[in-house]
């Protein structure tokens, strides 16, 4: 049997997009993503995709995890349909397993927090041979023609954030064994799987990070 991940005692604070460790209040200084963009500029993107793109995650959480789907309509007024379609029809859910879905996790230690998106079991139809997969959803808009190299190192060292988390974050306990780690990009006209990650060059490019991220800690320590 696949066994669910129990959740840990920690949130995503939406009001301030703040990891807290629940049982003292304790917020984590930086998010997986804050280390991964750490020294880059900041996102200066429409505002309507990063609604969009949470409406979006909402509705692979419900498909995940059985649900009804959301309306299409975000709170915002953001109109999802097409999105919502495309992730609705892929045949990957039939073959999968969740583990876990939106799954938060912090390091006190580090004072990192991240939320991994899905964590599954996928079982090949083709060989039957079955696989834990880390999948991480990416939303885009009907022009996007295919991620850059830096896009690539990016999700890189975002999957290797939530492995490390994973398997030694507060109340890992072990943490879970993952076989691969894929991006789902998904836009009004196709959802596309990017070529397979394997654990450890992920585990490679997120201490790189993270490495950059400390040192510009200690070199600007005001």
């Amino acid at each position: 049997a696949i066994t669910r991940l129990k959740p840990r005692p920690c949130e995503l604070r939406e009001a301030d997009h703040k990891y807290v460790w629940t049982p003292t209040g304790e917020e984590m200084a930086i998010s997986v993503t804050g280390v991964t963009s750490y020294g880059k500029p900041p996102y200066d993107g429409p505002q309507e995709a990063a609604w969009r793109g949470t409406h979006v995650h909402r509705a692979m959480q419900a498909i995940a995890e059985g649900q009804s789907l959301p309306d299409h309509i975000s709170p915002e007024g953001i109109n999802t349909l097409e999105w919502f379609e495309q992730i609705g029809q892929m045949d990957f859910w039939e073959h999968s397993t969740t583990i876990s879905c939106e799954y938060t996790m912090v390091h006190r230690r580090k004072s990192l927090g991240g939320q991994l998106d899905l964590l599954c079991s996928y079982k090949s139809p083709k060989s039957g041979e079955r696989k834990t997969m880390l999948v991480d959803l990416k939303t885009k808009g009907a022009s996007w023609k295919g991620p850059s190299s830096a896009d690539i190192a990016s999700y890189k060292a975002q999957a290797g954030g939530y492995l490390t988390l994973l398997d030694s974050g507060d109340e890992a306990h072990g943490g879970c064994w993952v076989d691969t780690c894929m991006t789902l990009v998904v836009t009004p006209r196709i959802v596309k799987w990017l070529p397979p990650m394997t654990p450890q060059s992920c585990l490679n490019a997120w201490f790189d990070s993270w490495d950059r991220y400390a040192l510009g800690g200690e070199l600007n320590p005001f």
